[in-house]
């Protein structure tokens, strides 16, 4: 399904639904969904396709509760999602092509894989940048050679309630996004 925007450009509708929520409802995440979130990062496209990414999935409760001990205060809102999953790569994992970090960009290229997938199946993932890499892998055992690049949340959304009143005002702003002719330069800069 596409959604047709105000500039007229068609834009698949899970683009345009699409967002960082942070009120997770603590439902439980039926495992065809979750494999479906993880297919949909599997299948992203990577340089030379050295699929640099690796997944752990955090589902227990023991160890999410461990798990979240990790995260910075302003994560804390992540402790309600039921799916937390780390998503790691080599450092020297990705296309060695010009001495340039591909790697990120392929597990940039999952995750955005994974999100829209999540939006697909009825939930919401969120990205996050604000944990204890170190913490994180002595409790999952990621290899010391790898990187914990981003940790995402997901599950169904909650009450908005469950959040505090500084996330909840900022939950409540509407996404925008800078105009095009802002970010894009036709032939030169």
């Amino acid at each position: 399904m596409v959604s047709k925007m105000a500039e007229g450009n068609l834009i698949l509708d899970e683009i345009m639904r699409r967002r960082s929520g942070k009120a997770f409802s603590s439902r439980p995440i039926e495992k065809d969904k979750i494999q479906s979130i993880l297919e949909a990062g599997r299948w992203a496209p990577s340089c030379s396709n050295t699929q640099a990414w690796q997944f752990v999935v955090l589902e227990d409760k023991d160890i999410l509760s461990e798990a979240h001990e990790a995260l910075s205060r302003g994560n804390a809102w992540g402790k309600r999602a039921p799916l937390m999953v780390l998503v790691t790569a080599k450092e020297d994992g990705g296309c060695p092509s010009h001495g340039l970090p591909y790697f990120m960009m392929d597990v940039g290229l999952s995750v955005q894989n994974m999100l829209l997938q999540a939006v697909h199946v009825g939930l919401m993932g969120h990205p996050t940048a604000g944990w204890d890499e170190k913490q994180l892998k002595k409790i999952t055992g990621v290899p010391e050679d790898y990187r914990i690049v981003t940790v995402v949340f997901f599950g169904y959304e909650g009450n908005m309630d469950s959040l505090d009143e500084r996330t909840r005002t900022k939950e409540m702003k509407k996404s925008t996004r800078r105009p095009l002719d802002e970010t894009v330069h036709w032939n030169k800069w």
